[in-house]
């Protein structure tokens, strides 16, 4: 027998060493039926509390102090969120009287129904708790804490997903891992890069998709993933992952609902907004050659169709190196067309790889592996990868690949790629200081490598599935849901049996 499938499920080296100040790993906190306050999913609740906190004391100077001379990036506590009150006109117009702004209606929203549902709640409690805000003098606003607010409300709401992330992940893990989630309670990059966007929401309705598809309710499964593609498109590879899955183990039709009611749930997002805002606006912006006229909720789509070389991404890389980007003389407003197409057929082809690898591997691979290959190729080959980004790769590749020492490994390069794009913005509004392009390109050389190995740690675990930590312990696939346990009614994988 090998050493793999000799592993207790719970011995990681990791929580080995500290396991023993929290009950042991089978100790009294884990015993069935215990009658302790202090149950494993209490103590992980409380942990992510406290790691949120820290995340909200790390943005919490940015709330307060004025961004002038590159504060927000030297400190490393810039948020979308504090921005994007103001940007977004979510004060409303205090020279006409009005006190809140209203998304899609009022100003065009650069995100999906969902993120601006949760501005819109958060600016109107924030508008409520401080009534007399903003004062205005000689038809100026003189003074508006009504944003520090906004910053607060959202922080609390994307500290209830990350509750409900590790919530979903111990759930998901399983009674004999469930210690696990403490890699999602305690991540450092929860603490850095939880509160810059409103990932966390998506990130916490692509776990609870997950865990009611592993409860074996994949039309509730169906609807969460709705919800958080109205809220990031990034969860509907839950979809494009579950596909191969069932079609492999014949279950079809559970796939069938959860696509459907997917489906159901933009319909259902999108038709309100779409038939109450009848107002248009100039996209981009006036100031562009090729602007035209869009409803507020099509930003978003047209946004991602038009803009280039971002942030993180390697065609930025390969822009820096070639001294050009691949398109070039991109009219405003138009959209990258050689760009687009590669980032596609890239996409595609890594698509591709991974369906050939559900279909040949000796055993079906569990669903949070699929998942996590898929969202980290999209990561890998997209146009942007902004810092949260890794927040939508924590829960998966712990499910995936739950071991402490790779998982810290790859968020420590996730941190350094936030501080150096933060130190690039730097350089690049003042050229003698922050970090240079070919700096932060290293950086970002040095996340991709160790992104590429938990992805060649979870493809070996799929490969040969005698390395997979969470089969070694006895379980097939304890996210699998209707696939749990089910044979294979579709699989080539007979075709590299041994004679």
């Amino acid at each position: 027998m090998s050493t793999a499938t000799q592993t207790r499920p719970g011995d990681d080296p990791f929580v080995a060493g500290l396991s023993r100040y929290v009950g042991g790993l089978r100790g009294r906190y884990a015993r069935a039926g215990s009658s302790r306050w202090w149950t494993p999913v209490r103590v992980l609740l409380v942990l992510t509390v406290l790691t949120s906190l820290a995340g909200f004391l790390q943005k919490a100077p940015c709330r307060t102090h004025p961004w002038t001379g590159e504060y927000q990036y030297t400190r490393v506590c810039y948020t979308d969120v504090y921005a994007l009150y103001f940007a977004e006109g979510l004060g409303g117009d205090p020279a006409t009287g009005s006190r809140l702004g209203v998304p899609y209606r009022d100003h065009p929203v650069e995100y999906p129904a969902v993120i601006g549902g949760l501005m819109w709640a958060a600016a109107g409690i924030a508008n409520a708790v401080l009534p007399d805000d903003p004062k205005v003098a000689n038809g100026q606003v003189v003074s508006d804490n009504r944003g520090k607010t906004f910053f607060d409300v959202t922080a609390l709401m994307l500290a209830l997903c990350a509750l409900l992330v590790t919530w979903s992940v111990a759930r998901l893990a399983g009674a004999q891992r469930v210690w696990d989630a403490a890699m999602v309670a305690l991540a450092p990059v929860v603490v850095l890069d939880g509160f810059i966007n409103w990932d966390l929401a998506a990130v916490a309705l692509t776990c609870l998709a997950l865990l009611a598809w592993a409860k074996n309710r994949p039309l509730l499964a169906g609807v969460l993933v709705g919800l958080g593609a109205a809220t990031k498109l990034y969860p509907l590879l839950v979809l494009v992952a579950l596909l191969p899955l069932c079609a492999r183990a014949g279950r079809l039709k559970p796939f069938a609902l959860s696509a459907a009611g997917a489906l159901g749930a933009i319909f259902a997002v999108y038709l309100p907004v779409a038939l109450l805002v009848s107002r248009t606006f100039t996209f981009p912006n006036a100031t562009c050659d090729h602007a035209r006229q869009l409803p507020a909720w099509r930003f978003f789509f047209s946004l991602s169709q038009t803009r280039g070389e971002d942030w993180g991404s390697p065609w930025l890389a390969l822009r820096y190196l070639r001294g050009q980007p691949l398109d070039s003389n991109v009219p405003c407003g138009t959209s990258p067309l050689l760009l687009n197409l590669l980032t596609a057929t890239l996409f595609l082809g890594i698509v591709a790889l991974v369906y050939a690898m559900v279909m040949f591997a000796r055993r079906r691979p569990r669903v949070p592996q699929i998942l996590f290959l898929l969202v980290a190729g999209f990561i890998l080959v997209n146009k942007v990868d902004s810092p949260q980004y890794c927040l939508w790769l924590l829960p998966l590749a712990v499910l995936s690949r739950p071991r402490w020492g790779p998982i810290l490994v790859w968020q420590a390069t996730e941190l350094l790629l936030t501080v150096a794009n933060f130190y690039a913005l730097v350089h690049l509004d003042h050229g003698s200081t922050g970090i240079p392009d070919g700096v932060y390109q290293g950086a970002f050389l040095i996340r991709d490598v160790a992104l590429l190995w938990i992805v060649g740690l979870v493809v070996r675990d799929v490969l040969a599935p005698e390395h997979d930590v969470v089969r070694a312990g006895g379980a097939d696939d304890p996210a699998g849901g209707p696939l749990d346990g089910a044979e294979d009614r579709l699989s080539l994988a007979s075709v590299y049996a041994p004679a």
